[in-house]
């Protein structure tokens, strides 16, 4: 529905200061704040308007007005222009991402870190989903008779290790041979298509009784077997105690609850990985119609032919848009060309 320009402008500064002050607004101070000119009983009148469209709420008779989520999305859609990310939050991020370290698990979670930092909020970043990821390397190390140790790289310098049966007698040449015939024939291939190839595979060498063919795939087989696994990483949780809207015991609850079940937060992530942007999603989770929802910002990194990941950062809904918009959007960038760089 739309606003006319005294709305707007009322309901603009309504918004952002109870983003600074997370407290109820009187007319008075409205009239006083929004350069309208206008009397406070003007203002009144303007405010039982937005109350009447969904754009405002009273959280007590005697209390002011309050923006609605409604509010939030209008002034997100419309008024928002977020400024450019901070010469110095920019080196921190860069830094901090060029210190984190080799392994893409160390890179991962040192930007959860730094969001939740960065922010004061609750950071979360959601790692590749290692079945869409390309095969770079596997190789097979010894452990001990009758089992060894599959190190797979992925695209991105992602490391999986996992612990493989082998038969008593295959020698540390065997292995060798098995992983140059493997990364012969498979790398390049995400895991998910390398392991279709391989049953088929598997198939035929087993008619043809093809014996090292046959062990190096069965030995691919074992070390593929689907682990569902999806690295998350979340921090900053303490972040929450600061915040006015959680001095309430209840509300606080909430919001543990959400952070704990991880479910619906990799759905959310998930959905900023469909939509290929930098997103921002209101939610509601195991509370009462009337009670705050969240805000969460997220964006999705990696390369567009690469398997992507995603991070964010879930605070009250009053969250300052304008200065963690710019370090989101700025991370997801630094994240998707540091991957495509290694």
């Amino acid at each position: 529905m739309p606003l006319s320009t005294r709305e707007t402008t009322v309901l603009t500064t309504i918004v952002e200061d109870y983003i600074s002050k997370a407290q109820p607004l009187g007319s008075r101070h409205v009239a006083r704040r929004c350069g309208l000119g206008l009397s406070a009983a003007s203002i009144r009148n303007t405010m039982a308007d937005l109350t009447d469209k969904g754009f405002l709420e009273q959280p007590h008779t005697s209390a002011g007005r309050i923006p609605t989520p409604l509010a939030f999305r209008l002034y997100l859609d419309t008024v928002l222009t977020p400024p450019e990310i901070t010469p110095q939050e920019r080196a921190v991020i860069r830094t901090g991402l060029d210190n984190a370290g080799l392994e893409l698990d160390d890179i991962l979670r040192q930007c959860s870190r730094l969001l939740a930092t960065l922010s004061q909020q609750v950071s979360m970043v959601l790692a590749p989903a290692h079945a869409d990821v390309r095969w770079r390397s596997l190789d097979f190390v010894p452990v001990r008779k009758g089992l060894v140790m599959a190190v797979l790289v992925m695209e991105g310098d992602m490391v999986e290790h996992r612990l493989v049966s082998v038969e008593n007698h295959v020698t540390r040449d065997d292995l060798t041979a098995f992983s140059n015939f493997l990364n012969h024939h498979y790398a390049g291939m995400t895991l998910t298509e390398a392991r279709a190839h391989i049953l088929v595979d598997l198939e035929y060498a087993q008619r043809r009784l093809d014996r090292l063919y046959h062990q190096a795939l069965r030995l691919a087989r074992d070390t593929f077997e689907p682990g569902a696994k999806r690295d998350f990483f979340f921090d900053g949780t303490a972040h929450v105690l600061t915040q006015p809207e959680f001095a309430n015991a209840e509300t606080m609850r909430q919001l543990l609850h959400m952070l704990e079940e991880r479910s619906r937060l990799l759905d959310l992530l998930d959905g900023t990985i469909d939509a290929g942007r930098t997103t921002i999603t209101f939610a509601r989770h195991d509370a009462p119609e009337g009670a705050n929802p969240y805000g969460l910002i997220s964006a999705p990194f990696g390369a567009a032919d690469e398997s992507k990941g995603a991070l964010g950062i879930i605070g009250p809904l009053r969250m300052d848009y304008a200065r963690i918009l710019p370090v989101v959007d700025f991370t997801a960038r630094m994240l998707t060309e540091l991957l495509s760089n290694r």
